[in-house]
């Protein structure tokens, strides 16, 4: 009994300590974002309460300007911009990345063919290649078809997921293949059956997938950094890299351009969190 209290005890703590080395950088950075120039400069000068936290909690003065793009490098691009443009490729990836990652993850949990093992684990090599290895060939055929510096050059390689068929496949395999049979000896087809028999019972590992790769999306960098030269199409980490890069001497500004860019995120797990839990521990219906 000694030995349980103890061990919970000790995990406890652990998970505190845990949550303040998360949530800690996360309060600093939202306390900085309110602090104007000045404030920040004097910090030195402050005795520890004031260096900590602002002058003023309604002081949002920083992230006005940053949102609206009246900042020494933003030159009126506005950081509002930047934001729809990440919006807009999310919004439009996820749809034809979830289509594949279903109707792969489908075939391979529930369909018999030669070589689908061997296919499987091919596919799900491409989870060990970096992004870097085949960014250059990615890049020449973005080229090739004039499609950098538009959405859909941003949204291309995105299109497939392999970690998505991983996912929606372990789901798929616990579920009794008699659900499916019934509905062949009701006379429907295979595409009714995967819509209304299928799809209904991962429900919460489509979501789980859906926010992941929602996430992944928005903060990629290194993709966009290749196929975006026009300002036009800055999404939010190319404007976060450059407030970094220009604005290092306004640390109001930087922090509060990190606000606004994790908000649409911090909203995504606020209002998903149980699903996201349940796919998760889930792996589909054990028969």
């Amino acid at each position: 009994m000694k030995k349980y209290i103890f061990g919970k005890a000790v995990t406890f703590i652990l998970l505190g300590l845990f949550f303040i080395f998360i949530i800690v950088p996360f309060v600093m950075i939202l306390l900085t974002a309110l602090k104007l120039n000045p404030e920040i400069v004097d910090m030195p000068n402050r005795d520890m309460f004031h260096r900590i936290l602002p002058d003023s909690f309604f002081n949002f003065a920083n992230i006005k300007n940053v949102f609206l793009g009246n900042t020494v490098a933003q030159n009126g691009f506005p950081l509002y911009r930047a934001v729809l443009n990440s919006f807009v490729v999310v919004v439009v990836t996820i749809v034809p990345s979830l289509i594949l990652a279903l109707t792969a993850a489908y075939s391979f949990a529930k369909f018999k063919f030669p070589g689908k093992e061997i296919i499987y684990y091919l596919f799900l090599g491409m989870l060990m290649i970096p992004t870097e290895m085949t960014s250059i060939p990615l890049f020449m055929i973005v080229s090739k078809l004039r499609l950098v510096n538009t959405y859909l050059g941003l949204m291309v390689p995105s299109f497939m997921s392999a970690f998505g068929t991983f996912l929606l496949r372990a789901a798929m395999e616990p579920i009794p293949k008699s659900y499916i049979e019934a509905g062949r000896i009701d006379g429907a087809g295979e595409f009714w059956i995967f819509r209304a028999i299928i799809i209904p019972m991962v429900n919460s590992h489509i979501v789980t997938f859906l926010v992941i790769k929602s996430v992944w999306t928005w903060n990629d960098f290194f993709w966009p950094l290749l196929v975006v030269t026009e300002e036009r199409m800055r999404t939010v980490t190319l404007m976060l890299n450059r407030f970094i890069t220009d604005l290092i001497k306004y640390w109001g500004e930087v922090c509060a351009a990190v606000v606004i860019s994790i908000i649409p995120l911090l909203i995504i797990f606020i209002v998903f969190n149980a699903n996201i839990k349940t796919g998760l521990m889930n792996t589909g219906i054990k028969g």
